[in-house]
């Protein structure tokens, strides 16, 4: 797909970057969005990503790593840039922000990673979201989630096994891991 990027017809450019921007645009607006706490200059910066994406498409290789690694490494890059040019106070967050809103002092590299981990969840059903979030993140027994729910314990034992599994394709899906 970025070798298109190159080729000598513009179409077939054009379709590669928008096949490019289709994939990956919006989790990247996503994860430029929680950490700028910013719509707008998110927008730019993904707008960013693609603009370096097309003029340096000879540099990438792919036995460094894959588009999407390509692409975040980028978004990286701007954002820190963005933070940098925005001074070392950020904005304060939204009266309606989420409590799990990113802190602006987080490291980039943790709050991408809280971004990915957090797509790869909501790619769960909620069931298996549930058991996922009451066993490994609020570190309850199997018992206890099993009374918390109101399920048998073998549906907890049996939906965190599923849960699992489908939370690794996740990751390995986004490349969070392989």
């Amino acid at each position: 797909m970025v070798a298109a990027l190159l080729g000598p017809d513009a179409r077939d450019a054009q379709r590669a970057a928008r096949s490019l921007y289709r994939s990956y645009g919006p989790e990247l607006y996503g994860f430029a969005v929680r950490r700028l706490q910013d719509p707008g200059l998110a927008e730019e910066v993904v707008q960013d990503v693609f603009t370096r994406a097309w003029r340096s498409a000879e540099r990438y290789r792919a036995e460094r790593g894959s588009v999407r690694t390509w692409l975040y490494t980028i978004a990286r890059s701007l954002v820190l840039d963005a933070e940098r040019r925005r001074g070392r106070r950020p904005p304060p967050p939204p009266a309606d922000a989420p409590a799990d809103a990113v802190e602006p002092t987080e490291p980039i590299e943790m709050a991408l990673l809280r971004y990915q981990v957090q797509l790869a969840l909501s790619r769960l059903t909620p069931e298996h979201r549930q058991v996922i979030e009451l066993v490994h993140f609020r570190g309850l027994t199997l018992s206890e989630a099993a009374e918390l729910t109101g399920l048998a314990l073998g549906t907890i034992k049996s939906r965190l096994h599923y849960a699992s599994h489908s939370l690794r394709l996740a990751l390995e899906e986004l490349e969070v891991i392989r």
